[in-house]
């Protein structure tokens, strides 16, 4: 049954919190926002390169009330569209899980989407797999940890499938094109991610993939470009570093999470992991992530980038950049004694970045 955002919640809001990806706005007051990124990226076929395209539905309440809307970014262009709807109409599932706003469907299932406005008219019909969930307990419902439990965190994120299968076209008509453009995703990739709250980071750098190919990415001089080690299972990794408001203070907090071979690895600050280094260089950003047992190696170049709108209490009024055709190479090292041994390789040419404020502020402790 589809429920309103003003509907009355039956769920015990411990049991919600347990299932980050369900709507967890029943129970808010005051200025909110929360919003779920559906992303799929269709094979590529012979010489045509991979194509993705990214759908964020959500709802926010500011000052002036409450709104719903569906994002949407085409990573070949940089080409994004935000559609506004009314408050009225949004509405959620729990079982099955699915969101929808005015016409457009979202869920574990698949999307249905028909968006139009002036410039451009987007129509989606994609069938999703079965989804690849990270992995949870009691103490880690969800990808932030222990973190799910605090009451008073800013922003809150969570995954909903690390990767599954994609089948399905879209049909993109801009308005100066004279046919309409359809993309077939059948053998393609999808991941669903969210966030929700009152108000995204002041900083932040965030990365996703899960599609990976040989001389996709960035080359790299010390480690072969290959999908070394690599079966033809799944594989996705996501890598989120923000500045998180903390009792009148601030601490830069990071959450990553490499699946590769049907093995979660996650780095993050509630596991103990660290952030050996960091550098941001106009479109270049590089990362080196440790651990006790393992070192991952991030390096990304942003290419195409488009406008997305992003919440400031409640009310998407700030202006970010995603790339959604970045390109990225990951190094991912055991530690073996007193040597480190690669495991993984790994590129990809269809990574989406965003790189958002002061990020240099994530190099300081506080």
């Amino acid at each position: 049954m589809f429920l309103p955002w003003t509907t009355v919640d039956r769920m015990k809001p411990f049991v919600r919190v347990l299932h980050p990806v369900l709507f967890q706005g029943v129970r808010a007051a005051g200025r909110y926002f929360e919003g779920w990124y559906f992303k799929q990226t269709s094979p590529g076929i012979g010489s045509e390169p991979a194509r993705s395209l990214a759908f964020i539905p959500g709802i926010t309440r500011s000052a002036s009330g409450y709104s719903s809307f569906v994002q949407f970014i085409d990573g070949k262009t940089g080409a994004t569209r935000y559609f506004g709807f009314s408050g009225e109409e949004f509405s959620y599932s729990d079982d099955p899980f699915e969101v929808r706003v005015g016409g457009n469907r979202f869920g574990f299932s698949g999307i249905h989407v028909e968006l139009h406005d002036s410039d451009l008219e987007v129509r989606a019909n994609l069938a999703y797999g079965e989804p690849t969930p990270i992995r949870t307990s009691i103490l880690w419902p969800g990808v932030m940890g222990p973190y799910s439990f605090v009451p008073f965190m800013e922003c809150y994120h969570g995954i909903g499938s690390l990767d599954h299968d994609v089948t399905g076209t879209v049909s993109l008509h801009y308005g100066s094109a004279p046919d309409p453009e359809r993309i077939l995703f059948d053998g393609g990739r999808g991941y669903i991610e969210k966030d929700w709250g009152r108000s995204m980071p002041s900083a932040w750098i965030w990365m996703q993939t899960n599609t990976f190919s040989p001389g996709a990415g960035l080359p790299c001089t010390t480690v072969p470009s290959c999908l070394s080690g690599l079966t033809s299972g799944r594989q996705s990794f996501f890598l989120s570093i923000a500045r998180i408001p903390w009792l009148g203070s601030h601490f830069n907090g990071f959450l990553c999470v490499l699946y590769v071979n049907g093995t979660e690895y996650r780095f993050s600050t509630y596991t103990g992991a660290t952030i050996r280094m960091l550098e941001c260089d106009g479109a270049e950003i590089r990362v080196l992530l440790a651990d006790r047992l393992h070192t991952l190696e991030v390096h990304a170049r942003r290419n195409h980038e488009g406008t997305l709108a992003a919440p400031i209490q409640g009310a998407m009024e700030r202006r970010i950049s995603e790339s959604a055709d970045s390109c990225l190479h990951l190094v991912f090292r055991e530690h073996d004694g007193d040597a480190d041994t690669v495991r993984y390789t790994m590129e990809s040419g269809s990574a989406a970045v965003e790189v958002v404020g002061p990020v240099e502020t994530l190099h300081k402790r506080r």
